[in-house]
């Protein structure tokens, strides 16, 4: 069978037609509670080799147009699955591969958890003569429920600390 899309940046096992593409954004979608950014839809297919960059948003640009998913008006741009895209997903996710279902569910749902956290946690950094503290809070309705201060050495570990503090809350 022909490639019919670009292959740049797509892992083997990633997918090149167009209706596949649509599909597994679908499902991706599908697998999730609630919207998510067109950015971060976009890092998790194209980002992660499931899909060339170009062959994805014009995909995603095609289920807009026919009404299978809807974007909101915000700055963020939150993707929602409609009904007659459910109703693909639901006949034709066998289509998919496997491991390309999975991946996509699975990034998805860390998104999801990692929006949720950055809005519910806040994370600090300070600086001082030998170095940087960080500061990890959760909140609980804008109230801190726990905190935390490390000492590190510099703005990178800061950030290193930040990033897995944000990922794993």
């Amino acid at each position: 069978m022909a490639m019919q899309g670009f292959s740049a940046g797509v892992e083997p096992g990633g997918l090149y037609r167009m209706a596949d593409i649509q599909l597994l954004l679908c499902y991706m979608l599908n697998s999730v509670s609630e919207p998510l950014p067109r950015d971060t839809v976009m890092e998790i297919v194209a980002g992660g080799g499931m899909a060339n960059f170009f062959e994805t948003t014009e995909a995603l640009e095609g289920l807009l147009t026919a009404g299978s998913v809807t974007q909101s008006d915000d700055d963020e741009r939150l993707l929602s699955l409609e009904v007659n895209g459910r109703v693909a997903v639901e006949t034709l996710h066998d289509r998919l591969p496997r491991t390309l279902r999975e991946r996509s569910s699975k990034a998805a749902l860390q998104a999801l958890a990692r929006r949720r956290n950055e809005r519910e946690c806040d994370v600090t950094v300070t600086d001082h003569t030998h170095g940087c503290s960080v500061t990890c809070a959760i909140r609980d309705e804008e109230a801190p429920l726990m905190s935390l201060s490390l000492k590190v050495g510099d703005h990178s570990q800061a950030e290193y600390v930040r990033e897995h503090f944000l990922d794993d809350s």
